[in-house]
């Protein structure tokens, strides 16, 4: 009997974690000590880094060449809200860096932007020979043409040509802008472009034909004015007036523009330019009017 309870006994088996607890404890006396690990000693903490608001130029500048992508954006911008001429050659380095991964994302975008507000000889190079390459597409293509109606860019009449037939009507219409020479090639893209499907082209070469002081647009200009006027459509407008001469239907244009506080004085300094009584008239009767709304 006592070897059948020993047998018994001995196929009972431990719970598990009861053997490594036993091991560690003195059963007849005190339990075995536990080792404990020391305190890790915490570091530290490193002094944030000043915001690029807070960098001086000098400072600004040492920072930017080098700067990972998550620092450079702000970087670039400040370089661009205080519009550092100094910046100008790290900004065409950073681009130079970046065509060679092919030029999209956020970077080249903000680089454009800033240069576009910084100006000058040198970010007008940059710009223009980088619309004269290819590869170019989408927001970064959008981001070029913009800087360089900005930056007043001429472009080269093949790259101009290239660039109002692009797939991207957003480009289109930015190209349309760049438009500054008047060109038989471009003048003839620009006529087509005037039938575009999307309304922001269609508008661009309306304005762009405008500039140029062509005849053919000067109805379309007075509509354009009449129900939605801007300062690029009354600056068209005058234009066209300017090479045309002075009627009747783009006086009435201009008059309702000059109801807009914003473009009253662009509608008077387009009038002041025109050697015609009635264009002198309606300036001085809209001066008469603006002197009694303040007054009122």
């Amino acid at each position: 009997m006592f070897v059948l309870a020993g047998k018994m006994m001995a196929k009972v088996r431990k719970p598990k974690g009861v053997e490594s607890t036993l091991d560690q404890m003195d059963l007849f006396g005190t339990p075995a000590p536990v080792a404990v690990n020391p305190p890790t000693p915490l570091r530290p903490r490193l002094p944030a880094e000043p915001a690029p608001a807070d960098l001086d130029d000098a400072a600004l500048l040492a920072r930017l060449p080098d700067a990972p992508l998550s620092k450079a954006l702000p970087l670039i911008a400040e370089v661009g809200r205080r519009r550092l001429g100094a910046a100008v050659p790290l900004l065409g380095l950073r681009l130079r860096r970046l065509a060679g991964y092919g030029l999209d994302g956020r970077e080249p975008v903000a680089v454009l932007e800033a240069l576009a507000a910084i100006g000058g000889p040198q970010a007008t190079a940059i710009v223009a020979g980088l619309l004269g390459g290819v590869g170019l597409a989408g927001p970064v293509e959008v981001a070029a043409l913009t800087a360089a109606v900005r930056l007043e860019v001429a472009l080269d009449r093949k790259v101009l040509l290239r660039l109002l037939g692009t797939a991207d009507a957003a480009a289109r219409a930015a190209a349309c802008r760049c438009v500054r020479q008047a060109e038989f090639p471009v003048i003839d893209a620009l006529e087509k472009l005037r039938a575009d499907p999307d309304r922001a082209v269609a508008t661009g070469a309306v304005c762009a034909l405008g500039r140029l002081g062509r005849p053919t647009v000067r109805a379309d200009l007075a509509q354009l004015v009449t129900a939605a006027p801007t300062r690029e459509t009354v600056a068209a407008l005058a234009s066209v007036m300017d090479h045309v001469g002075v009627d009747a239907d783009s006086l009435v244009a201009l008059r309702r523009a000059a109801r807009h506080a914003d473009l009253r004085e662009v509608v008077l300094g387009a009038l002041d330019g025109f050697d015609d009584a009635q264009a002198t008239a309606l300036a001085a009767k809209l001066r008469q009017q603006a002197v009694q709304a303040d007054a009122a």
